[in-house]
């Protein structure tokens, strides 16, 4: 396969930045040509540079059929799907049509020698304007697999702003290439009713205790039904939702790329009747393993393929919620439902049953094992990476991540704290324009921790024995997953994942448990470790890493990229406010 050259992408990434240097400077009006009218680039089986054109708009959707004002790209959720071929460039060039600034991560990418485009606010770039351009531009030779985009400004992603990456691995490397005879992509999401600005109006008040809100309900492709008599607030507008559907040939073998772009949901997947053999987690492809089901956290990515071999009808395709981990639900359907449907079989609902029939003769209430199921990953001692990679050793830096909540004792809000630091930067001061200084004095609310060594071996101990679950995402690295498990972590006592270790970049810590992960520090860049609950983000399970930070400030971070900085926050601006739209 013929690879872009090195010159030629430095070529084309500096014409792609005077652009949007030009863009930045000079405001859209509303006679600017809509990006969104622009096609998207052809797929082929060739590398290119691959531009997408993205306007970000404030609108009214009703993805199960209630009606509420949401965050878009291009008017479309889920959002835009990127789909490209290892080796091709991106560019994302974002047309910021909203009254507040916005930004863009892109989960699962490693960002090497891009770390600016991350796109975290208060850690690689100031935010994007309201009404300006900016644009994202970056490789993927070293990336492949089920990936997702979402913004990173406030909790916008809550509101819509989501959507997936695919990375198609050439055929002379893809190991799955003849595994498979179709694919498709499966976006599950938890849903609210409301906005983010109301949500979190009272979420962060001691009146909440903490307890982060709960979805209302849960998404396939952006589609589900919802029973009106229990809409809340019962004026909402309310019609009937729809289910997604897929359409599968008999006999055939389907990759199904499955994405959790939830807030705070963890779901159970599974198909009735079908077996899924798992192939793929957060890009790294495994040595095939078969189950009946697969639980996906919060920004955790799994392929899996499954086999149309049962009787040609219709079946339910099922997310079950991680109930055993969220605040008790009021109106909340636990089960998230899509439809296939065999061809040939008709356009029935189906009446297939799923793993749990709860028994007519009980005279107690019964739960769904699914429910506790969704609330952990698989087993790790099952996964391991098809492409072998010995567990990294020696440790050069071993950190213990304590996760705790606990009242603030100046306003009594419940917040997160990690070693009893809550993070609270600034968006419009990032850390990487700070580093720009050979001796600089952080914040402690920033919680940095600096890795000057090239090479060194990192390890960090996520220590939840006080909590409930949590799924932790590392921006920059795809790192191992040495060890999970109850209680708390013992070094040399507690057991080991030793050989060929899992490789992710989102691992859930168990409930009143831990997980150890590690890395190699040869990345520059500031990076984030967060909960991927995205309520936990706001109240403070955050801090960052500064990589390498001499090799970072050689670097040279770009002109348009420094210019974010030169616009203030907006008159009256005010964080963790959500989205609030006019009435």
């Amino acid at each position: 396969m013929t690879r872009i050259g090195p010159q030629f992408c430095w070529l084309w990434q500096s014409v792609i930045c005077a652009l949007a240097c030009l863009l930045a400077l000079h405001p859209f009006s509303s006679s600017t040509s809509n990006f969104a009218d622009a096609a998207p680039p052809e797929f082929t089986s060739t590398p290119r540079n691959r531009i997408f054109f993205w306007k970000v708009t404030a609108s009214t959707l009703a993805p199960d059929g209630v009606s509420r004002p949401v965050l878009l790209v291009n008017d479309k959720y889920p959002g835009p799907k990127i789909e490209v071929n290892r080796g091709d460039y991106i560019t994302v060039v974002v047309q910021n049509a909203l009254d507040v600034p916005t930004s863009f991560h892109w989960h699962g990418f490693t960002m090497r020698d891009d770390p600016w485009y991350d796109g975290v606010p208060g850690m690689n770039q100031c935010p994007i304007p309201p009404g300006t351009n900016f644009t994202y531009t970056f490789g993927t030779d070293n990336i492949s697999g089920t990936h997702w985009w979402h913004a990173h400004f406030e909790n916008q992603y809550i509101d819509g702003l989501v959507g997936a990456i695919i990375i198609h691995e050439p055929p002379e490397t893809d190991p799955f290439l003849h595994a498979y005879d179709e694919e498709r992509t499966i976006v599950i999401s938890d849903w609210y009713h409301q906005p983010t600005g109301p949500l979190l109006a009272h979420y962060l008040t001691p009146e909440s205790l903490g307890m982060e809100p709960v979805p209302n309900n849960g998404l396939i492709n952006g589609k589900h039904t919802f029973n009106c008599a229990n809409v809340m607030p019962a004026d909402l507008k309310c019609e009937k939702g729809e289910r997604t559907i897929f359409h599968f040939l008999p006999n055939r073998r389907y990759r199904l790329r499955i994405i959790n772009t939830g807030a705070a949901a963890p779901f159970l997947f599974s198909v009735d009747q079908h077996q899924l053999q798992v192939i793929e987690a957060d890009g790294t492809n495994l040595n095939p393993i078969l189950v009946d089901s697969v639980p996906i956290n919060t920004g955790q990515r799994y392929s899996v393929i499954l086999t149309t071999n049962q009787e040609p009808k219709n079946y339910w395709m099922r997310a079950e919620f991680g109930l055993g981990c969220l605040p008790k639900p009021t109106n909340l359907d636990p089960v998230i439902l899509a439809e296939v449907r065999y061809q040939g079989a008709g356009a029935a609902e189906p009446t297939s049953v799923g793993r749990f029939v709860p028994d007519p003769a009980s005279k107690t209430p019964q739960d769904n094992p699914a429910f506790v199921e969704a609330c952990k990953d698989l087993d790790l001692f099952q996964l391991h990476p098809l492409q072998p990679v010995p567990i990294l050793e020696p440790i050069s830096k071993s950190v213990q991540v304590r996760i705790s909540f606990k009242a603030n004792e100046n306003d009594n809000i419940t917040r997160g704290y990690l070693n009893d630091i809550t993070y609270a930067a600034d968006p419009w001061n990032p850390t990487m324009m700070q580093n720009l200084k050979e001796i600089v004095q952080y914040d402690v609310s920033q919680h940095v921790m600096t890795i000057d060594k090239r090479d060194s071996i990192v390890q960090i101990i996520l220590d939840n024995s006080r909590g409930g679950e949590h799924p932790f995402h590392l921006h920059g690295h795809v790192f191992q997953v040495v060890a999970q498990g109850k209680g708390l972590y013992e070094e040399g006592k507690s057991q080991l994942s030793a050989v060929n270790p899992l490789r992710r970049d989102t691992v859930t810590v168990p409930g009143r448990g831990y997980t150890v992960i590690r890395f190699k520090a040869d990345n520059p860049g500031v990076w984030a470790l967060h909960c991927h609950i995205e309520w936990h983000v706001t109240t403070g399970l955050v801090m960052q890493f500064v990589e390498l930070p001499d090799e970072l400030r050689a670097m040279h971070i770009p002109r348009q990229v420094a210019q974010l900085c030169d616009t203030a926050p907006p008159a009256g601006f005010k964080a963790h406010t959500g989205f609030m739209p006019p009435n």
